[in-house]
């Protein structure tokens, strides 16, 4: 199991200031909130949503719950028996599921789009980084250069008859995007339940409507630099995704120079940021993206946000904030 990332805290409480129970009786019928957390991706997810009716409630975070576990069937490495680690043991996948489809074409979309910045077939790399560190160890250039001719996102072939890996050796991680997938598809299923307010925290957020306290849904990005003397931004809900990567948790050496997001290119962990939050109209794009802007020189970043049309709020080694908001 891996340690969760707690990428955002929630900057208001449960009911604000002023804010009496008579309002809530005046201005709509009081809402009935409800909690889900359960384990998925290797990590801790929490569903958080109200409605007026206390079972429809419960039904559509039982069926959101239904359509996390779909999602992790397909793309979990967690999940030894999943379409995705399947693929990576064998090759090859017939049939594969519409969501997997779905979630492979947008990465190979971002990679296109991002010469490669994004590229889902970064599990070789992951892997070998992973072993160095049991070893107590970094890996040898030499290990890098040969482990890197297997990361290729052209070599991916994806068609409804098959999904086809077409290097010796090549292994997928949907783990820069399955989560934003998921949260995407669990906002679907509570909105065709009737659901207008929610929290939807699969590793990535997704929110609908409003707080408990009948507020804005407000958020503050985790400091990942831990450098105090700068107070991380707060994000206050527009409708739009949020998506988080950081180097603050899962890292392959103690000063956080080397860790999970690595530049396809280099083999290398880019230097220019410890946490990247981007806002998109999707979780999908958004958690996609966090790995692009990671590998992206302050220089970059605005052009790239009004390419994408996205925003970004980014801080560096030494803690310093930037934001295109």
């Amino acid at each position: 199991m891996t340690q969760r990332r707690q990428c955002f805290r929630w900057a208001i409480g449960l009911f604000g200031a002023g804010v009496s129970a008579q309002v809530f009786c005046n201005t709509a019928p009081a809402l009935v909130w409800r909690e889900r957390a359960l384990l998925g991706f290797g990590t801790t997810l929490w569903l958080k949503a109200g409605h007026p009716d206390a079972d429809q409630l419960e039904a559509a975070l039982s069926a959101a719950v239904a359509a996390i576990r779909q999602v992790e069937r397909q793309m979990s490495l967690f999940d030894a028996g999943s379409a995705l680690s399947r693929l990576n043991a064998q090759g090859q996948l017939r049939n594969p599921d519409a969501h997997l489809l779905k979630v492979l074409r947008v990465a190979r979309h971002v990679s296109a789009a991002s010469a490669g910045a994004f590229d889902a077939s970064m599990q070789p790399l992951w892997q070998l980084w992973s072993h160095a560190k049991e070893q107590g160890a970094l890996p040898s250039q030499r290990a890098l250069d040969r482990t890197r001719q297997l990361v290729n996102w052209r070599a991916i072939e994806l068609s409804a008859a098959a999904i086809r890996l077409n290097q010796p050796g090549m292994k997928l991680s949907l783990n820069g995007i399955a989560q934003g997938y998921a949260s995407d598809l669990v906002r679907t299923i509570l909105q065709s339940h009737g659901i207008r307010h929610a929290m939807i925290d699969t590793g990535e957020t997704s929110l609908l409507g409003h707080a408990p306290n009948q507020r804005d849904w407000t958020l503050a990005i985790e400091d990942a630099a831990h450098k105090a003397q700068e107070v991380p931004p707060l994000l206050v809900a527009d409708g739009r995704a949020i998506a988080t990567s950081s180097d603050a948790h899962t890292v392959f050496s103690a000063d956080h120079r080397h860790h999970h997001i690595m530049d396809p290119h280099t083999g290398y962990s880019p230097t220019h940021w410890s946490s990247v939050t981007v806002l998109a109209p999707s979780c999908t794009l958004a958690d996609a993206l966090t790995k692009v802007f990671f590998a992206l020189p302050r220089e970059q970043v605005l052009p790239a946000a009004r390419r994408w049309q996205v925003d970004v709020v980014l801080q560096d080694k030494a803690g310093r904030w930037t934001s295109t908001l």
